[in-house]
């Protein structure tokens, strides 16, 4: 039989979101290039930094210096590689991914704004859990979930965000739980209309939820979104466990 759901057939936005999203789609394409020629240079800094520290003429305290940088280099080598892997067109499939590794490379690429914003972030109970996904696609959805988090948290005093990962029944199930102001009644029947348009505006604000509802949807699972008792807001990713 037909899948005779109603589906929206396009979102009508105006000029200033229109020039947004041409801006971020030019950035995507430079960003490559970008990257390719950073990568290079940290590989001669970090390369010399080791030949530097194999001198034995060094002091301690020259030797402490020259491993600080080859520390540093392969740390910003390793969060640019993160980053690509994100940011590179690629063919979409499915695999199966321990989303707990998954979660620790997405809060990785938020480390800095999180912790600029001095929003604290706790992992709770998380565990392993196998899933076939696209995992592009998935790291779209946790990344969107800890910048719909960031932007409730503004301005607002002690800002944490919980982040559990469990099994249940069959499922996996990735919690991400702010302290921030919930949802308010409209904004939880506009996500849970699958025929609703996400409203936006030239900041692109309600993209990033409508977004991931539908990669959750694609994937056999589904986003539950609820206002904490004690304050704050609660979504939880559930897919189909492997």
């Amino acid at each position: 039989m037909s899948d005779l759901t109603p589906r929206p057939s396009a979102v009508t936005v105006g000029a200033d979101a229109l020039q947004e999203f041409n801006r971020l789609r030019t950035v995507a394409k430079v960003f490559s290039n970008a990257a390719h020629d950073v990568n290079n240079a940290l590989q001669v800094i970090g390369g010399n930094a080791e030949l530097l520290a194999l001198k034995a003429e060094f002091a301690p305290a020259e030797l402490r210096r020259a491993q600080a940088i080859t520390a540093q280099t392969g740390r910003a080598a390793t969060a640019l590689d993160r980053l690509q892997s994100y940011t590179r067109s690629s063919e979409s499939g499915r695999q199966v991914v321990d989303l707990a590794g998954l979660l620790e490379v997405a809060t990785a690429l938020r480390d800095f704004a999180l912790r600029r914003a001095g929003i604290t972030v706790t992992a709770e109970s998380t565990a392993s859990c196998l899933a076939s996904v696209d995992r592009r696609l998935i790291l779209q959805i946790y990344l969107n979930l800890l910048m719909n988090s960031e932007d409730a948290l503004a301005n607002r005093p002690g800002p944490s965000v919980r982040v559990r990962l469990e099994r249940q029944d069959g499922e996996c199930v990735v919690s991400f739980i702010d302290n921030g102001p919930g949802f308010s009644d409209a904004m939880r029947a506009r996500l849970a209309d699958r025929t609703a348009l996400p409203q936006l505006d030239a900041n692109l604000s309600g993209l990033g939820l409508w977004v991931a509802t539908r990669i959750a949807d694609a994937h056999g699972g589904r986003l539950d979104i609820t206002n904490v008792p004690d304050g704050g807001a609660s979504v939880a990713l559930r897919l189909p466990a492997v």
